[in-house]
């Protein structure tokens, strides 16, 4: 079993939970409300923003040619998935530049604290549980009538080519992960655990639209 894949099945109860989330639920049954969908797009935005900054420090970390143009070669990729974010946001009628919420605010944090203290690809082996997840989502949302927003939201995720980028990145982690040390792969594994909490809350934030508790 590859290490990715031992990190899936150590976490496999966590993720069912993602997917009976009522935010995916509702999203499937075409039910899910504008003003939740728009709080996501809201959220989302600042989180592939601060993804945008892990890669670039993954990026400016890495030590050799091969991790440093693996980072590089995606990077365009997720500068325009933040471009279709905040066009869908307008759609929805959202608003640009909201403040942040608290799970956001946690979630992104995490991720920049990962890529700043560990080697680049220990930072993608414990971010993978979003696009993963988002992967796993996508696949069970081919047989959901999707429509609108809803639909050109999860076209990128559904498709071929997001199946591959996460192939990709599941085989990138499980070869330069190798050499770790058991402590090392430890962590990241623990690390995989918290994102993966992370992007259940993600969806629970958009669908209760979560403020600060003291304004």
């Amino acid at each position: 079993m590859s290490w990715t894949q031992h990190m899936y099945e150590q976490t496999k109860e966590m993720w069912e939970r993602i997917y009976e989330h009522p935010f995916i639920q509702d999203l499937a049954a075409g039910t899910l409300s504008d003003e939740r969908l728009a709080f996501y797009f809201e959220q989302n935005t600042h989180y592939i923003d601060n993804v945008v900054k892990c890669r670039s420090i993954a990026t400016a970390k890495a030590h050799n040619d091969e991790i440093r143009d693996f980072f590089l070669s995606r990077t365009t990729m997720v500068v325009e998935e933040m471009q279709h974010q905040v066009e869908m946001l307008g759609r929805v009628g959202g608003t640009p530049g909201a403040r942040i919420a608290p799970t956001c605010h946690a979630y992104t944090r995490h991720i920049l604290n990962l890529a700043w203290t560990k080697d680049p690809v220990e930072y993608l082996g414990s971010f993978l549980p979003c696009p993963w997840s988002y992967d796993e989502i996508g696949k069970q949302l081919k047989t959901a009538a999707l429509k609108g927003a809803s639909a050109e939201w999860w076209e990128f995720y559904m498709s071929e080519e997001h199946n591959d980028l996460c192939d990709n990145y599941r085989a990138f982690v499980d070869k330069h992960s190798a050499g770790l040390s058991d402590e090392r792969r430890q962590q990241m594994l623990d690390n995989f655990i918290i994102s993966t909490n992370y992007e259940y809350r993600f969806w629970d934030m958009a669908y209760n639209q979560e403020q600060w508790p003291l304004g």
